[in-house]
């Protein structure tokens, strides 16, 4: 093994340090969000090519020192990351595969942690770094390791800020690693390792390094404004959503057990108690700290839309949006919490407070209330009459239940958060139970396709005109 090699593995651990730091960076400040950016996908093939260079590199500096445990348990290592990163890119990409992304990060994490006792016991005393390597990531494994294993015991906001500073703390271990070979380089000379790399060979290293450059360069840059990107549009977002709730009267739901639900009711201009009024609820995507109650209206689409002036005179109506704590959901995703339940009582408890049509009750959501939307009309066929779900999805075997609600669902058929198969499963179920949904979905459009479907002409009007027999 040749100076040239040193270096140039040198290069590519730096440059995998690089792309992790960046990387953590965006994760403290979008959190979860990274993986709905459009680019995660091709960044994390990239991201993970250099530091599999890297990691390459590494096992013939073992296999050359003849660290035999720390090669063989670095191939294991290799591996297990390489089945792990298709699992990931799958889950992001397609949302399939979910079911197989915890076993395989656990046998992965296992992996380097078998790695990181191994590279402890390797070699000599003179491999300092090495055995600082080898004992970091034993560390930071087992605190990852930990969280897989055990994290629905930890409340979601601490488990995500342990995550956070676990993925900052791992960008210093390739920097452990360079560490090791440069200490080494001086002694390269004595041990008559130093041979010279033939020119062409040489050419093909550098131009190697400049492509390696412009790649991460290329995909970082993409990345950072994308992120950049849905920062500007949360903040937007949260400015509407704090406009939105000062239209809205604050609430709070407590059932028999002692269960909490905050909401946000809207009643219908001059609302006149001897009248019945339609109720809407709007499913917000929210899921924001438990002290945030602003922000756990945030995504209520609908709700904005029907609270302006021109709407509410038209459409008098209950406006109904319940706050999404953090960490839960509506229901309609697998192995997710879910305070349905809890929604469906304080909706049974505004009909006793407030004149409201039970035959006019509706339910519309996008995303995560999207999946909402159909898990209410599937789980309370009885309680809705109308659905506009959007970008959302359920069990098809369900979909026989929604005789008596009319559907109108939409998706964009490029969606990377929100498989349109959801979708397009419900819709084919529904008709094959005999039921006719209206079905609107947009072939060149991904998961931000709310304005398309606001505008559709008719939809509110036909939103309203539903009515259970």
């Amino acid at each position: 093994m040749n100076r040239s090699l040193y270096t140039f593995g040198i290069f590519f651990l730096g440059l995998s340090a690089a792309c992790s730091l960046l990387q953590s960076l965006i994760i403290f400040q979008i959190g979860g969000g990274i993986y709905t950016l459009n680019s995660i996908v091709i960044w994390l093939i990239g991201i993970n090519v250099i530091s599999g260079v890297g990691s390459v590199l590494l096992l013939k500096y073992f296999h050359f020192r003849r660290f035999w445990l720390a090669f063989y348990t670095g191939c294991i290592a290799l591996i297990s990351n390489i089945f792990y990163l298709a699992i990931v890119c799958t889950v992001v990409a397609s949302r399939q595969l979910v079911n197989y992304y915890k076993p395989v990060a656990i046998v992965f994490l296992c992996a380097g942690s078998l790695h990181s006792i191994a590279l402890i016991f390797s070699g000599g005393r003179k491999h300092f770094w090495l055995k600082i390597a080898g004992a970091y990531m034993l560390v930071i494994g087992f605190i990852l390791l930990s969280t897989t294993l055990w994290g629905t015991l930890v409340p979601p906001v601490v488990l995500e800020k342990i995550t956070q500073f676990a993925s900052l703390a791992a960008c210093l271990i390739p920097v452990l690693f360079i560490m090791n070979l440069r200490a080494e380089v001086g002694l390269l000379k004595a041990e008559n390792v130093h041979s010279p790399v033939p020119e062409p060979a040489s050419d093909t290293l550098g131009t190697i390094k400049v492509a390696a450059c412009i790649i991460t360069l290329g995909l970082g840059v993409m990345l950072s404004i994308q992120c950049y990107s849905q920062i500007y549009w949360g903040k937007k977002n949260f400015e509407n959503t704090k406009a939105l709730a000062q239209l809205f009267e604050a609430r709070i739901f407590v059932n028999s057990k002692g269960d909490t639900l905050r909401y946000r009711l809207l009643k219908p201009l001059n609302y006149d108690p001897k009248k019945l009024y339609p109720l809407v609820v709007s499913l917000p995507y929210g899921g924001q700290p438990g002290t945030d109650t602003i922000r756990q209206i945030e995504g209520a689409a609908a709700a904005e839309i029907l609270s302006a002036e021109p709407n509410r005179t038209r459409y008098p109506a209950f406006i109904f949006v319940p706050n999404c704590p953090a960490g839960s959901g509506w229901g309609g995703i697998p192995n997710y919490p879910s305070v349905d339940t809890l929604v469906y009582k304080a909706i049974s408890a505004l009909d006793t407070a407030f004149s409201i049509d039970a035959k006019r009750r509706y339910v519309t959501g996008i995303s995560r209330g999207g999946y909402g939307s159909w898990h209410f009309i599937c789980t309370r066929p009885d309680m809705f009459a109308a659905a506009i779900p959007v970008c959302g999805g359920e069990d098809p075997k369900l979909a026989s239940k929604l005789v008596n609600v009319s559907v109108w669902a939409f998706h964009g058929a490029k969606d990377q958060n929100v498989p349109v198969s959801g979708s397009r499963g419900m819709i084919e179920g529904m008709k094959k139970a005999g039921l006719h949904p209206k079905y609107t979905e947009y072939p060149n459009d991904g998961h931000n396709i709310w304005y398309q479907v606001s505008i559709t002409p008719g939809l509110w009007d036909w939103l309203f005109a539903q009515k259970k027999n």
